[in-house]
């Protein structure tokens, strides 16, 4: 019987010590994936993402795909920008864009354009500015609300976030939520308040309570 004893309790603190195990080893692998995250984050820091442009054959990739962007999508931004004083003047094509190609899309639609910028500031500005400034639709629309982006400009932000993003917009308990600097902000029901994601690797349920 003493024996039989010690037996189980070498199982139970066998059982305890895996179980440590295992909760640091899923600390390790958290640790893991939000710094590779990061890491991908950071490698976009300075691209947008540009919907909804339709490019001729000619210029689909390269340079001329990084003119016609500059020309139709961004230089009325930059010119705004110039208006508001955010930048001193406007940048040359050659001095704002470093490289821009399309991204696979779905069939009928344009093809989403990743464009990668000198620095991290033009994208700041261009996102601040483009509210203002940024071509619109001229198509119909209700006099309530300003026409939408004839080309919409986006963050680039890894597919990890984006959806994470999506699914925390959709909590019942979340009024807003939005990326913004590569990282996930948002705003609950009935509040004023910003709030901003620590780990998307943490269930929303946790991450809201």
């Amino acid at each position: 019987m003493e024996e039989l004893e010690k037996l189980v309790k070498g199982l139970k603190d066998e059982n305890v010590e895996l179980k440590a195990n295992i909760n640091t080893l899923q600390e390790d692998n958290l640790v893991l994936k939000t710094k590779l995250l990061h890491s991908e984050q950071h490698s976009r820091r300075n691209n947008i993402r540009i919907l909804n442009f339709q490019v001729d054959g000619d210029a689909r990739d390269g340079d001329a795909l990084g003119d016609e962007i500059y020309e139709k999508a961004l230089l009325p931004i930059l010119r705004g920008a110039v208006s508001k004083k955010r930048l001193r003047e406007v940048p040359s094509r050659e001095k704002l864009i470093c490289s821009a190609h399309l991204l696979p899309g779905k069939e009928g639609k344009p093809n989403p354009i990743i464009c990668r910028l000198v620095n991290n500031y033009y994208r700041t500005v261009i996102l601040q500015c483009k509210r203002d400034f940024a071509p619109r639709s001229t198509a119909p629309h209700p006099s309530t609300r300003p026409p939408p982006y004839r080309y919409p400009i986006f963050e680039d932000v890894a597919a990890e976030l984006f959806r994470f993003s999506q699914k925390l917009a959709a909590h019942s308990s979340v009024d807003a939520a939005w990326i913004a600097g590569g990282a996930i902000r948002d705003r609950l029901s009935g509040s004023e308040s910003v709030l901003r994601v620590k780990s998307i690797f943490i269930p929303i349920d946790e991450l809201l309570a």
